[in-house]
């Protein structure tokens, strides 16, 4: 090995390369060509974006009726989180009837008033059972 961690078969032909073109450029690294285009990302993106509750797969399946090219599901979800679209599971919460919306309503105006010692005595906890 040659300083710098090169090894001698790499400087070899660098410079083999160097004496008989005067230049030397790094190969392209081979691996897999990507299923779409950037312009095919931008789109699905974009897709995405326009309805924020489509799932990859079905962003795939849009994407294979548009242009007549499948892409899996898992490229889809990819090329999303590079753009900074993750999958989120929507917070499943029970609604508020308009008793629970008055009752609140009524709680807020009996303590807006509430000086800061007043509210030194109330410990707020995450933590409850309810049942339903």
């Amino acid at each position: 090995m040659l300083p710098g961690n090169i090894a001698h078969s790499v400087f070899s032909r660098l410079w083999k390369s160097f004496r008989t073109t005067g230049m030397c450029s790094r190969r392209h690294g081979g691996g897999r060509v990507r299923s779409t285009t950037p312009a095919e990302d931008r789109y699905n993106v974009l897709s995405a974006k326009r309805n924020r509750r489509t799932t990859a797969q079905q962003v795939a399946n849009q994407f294979l009726s548009v242009s007549g090219k499948q892409i899996s599901r898992k490229t889809v979800a990819r090329r999303l989180r590079g753009e900074g679209l993750y999958a989120r599971r929507p917070v499943v919460c029970v609604p508020l009837t308009r008793p629970h919306r008055t009752a609140r309503l009524q709680w807020c105006r009996e303590h807006h008033n509430w000086t800061e010692q007043d509210w030194a005595c109330v410990l707020f906890s995450d933590e409850g059972r309810f049942s339903l």
